[in-house]
């Protein structure tokens, strides 16, 4: 039987899929972390990861005391 993948997997894929649709634009805020786990019915520490692994996908950039957005297709 296939193993699922974690959580913030899921949550990261599901944003990237939004992010590659176009849902979100470059330059568009992503919601914040406490807001990513309540849409997804996670924890703020998964939230977080799934934001981490957006970043490590280099599909994100992070501006200190603004927030997180979506970066510049590659």
């Amino acid at each position: 039987m296939p193993t699922r993948p974690p959580h913030y997997r899921r949550v990261a894929d599901d944003i990237e899929l939004k992010i590659r649709s176009g849902e979100y634009r470059p330059g568009h805020q992503l919601p914040s972390v406490s807001e990513i786990g309540e849409i997804y019915n996670v924890a703020r520490s998964t939230a977080y990861r799934a934001v981490k692994e957006l970043h490590d996908r280099n599909l994100v950039y992070g501006q200190q005391g603004q927030g997180v957005f979506v970066a510049e297709a590659e």
